[in-house]
């Protein structure tokens, strides 16, 4: 996972790179308004971007399967 002041270069950078149809899968905590403009940005690319945000990180998840 990238950190949050970074994803946007990175999708730019990385849009250049993929086909249409492709996905892009943000698993980090982004501002939901900011991947909401993400995901308008690369539709006109015909890329597909899911934003499944993991609040807390695995450290999180780990920490709640361990109690």
């Amino acid at each position: 996972m990238l950190p949050a002041a970074v994803v946007g270069p990175t999708l730019d950078e990385l849009a250049g790179l993929l086909e249409p149809d492709d996905t892009v899968i943000d698993g980090g905590n982004s501002f939901y308004r900011d991947d909401i403009a993400r995901a308008k940005r690369l539709a006109t690319k015909r890329l597909h971007y899911v934003d499944c945000g993991t609040s807390g990180g695995v450290w999180a998840s780990n920490a709640a399967t361990a109690s």
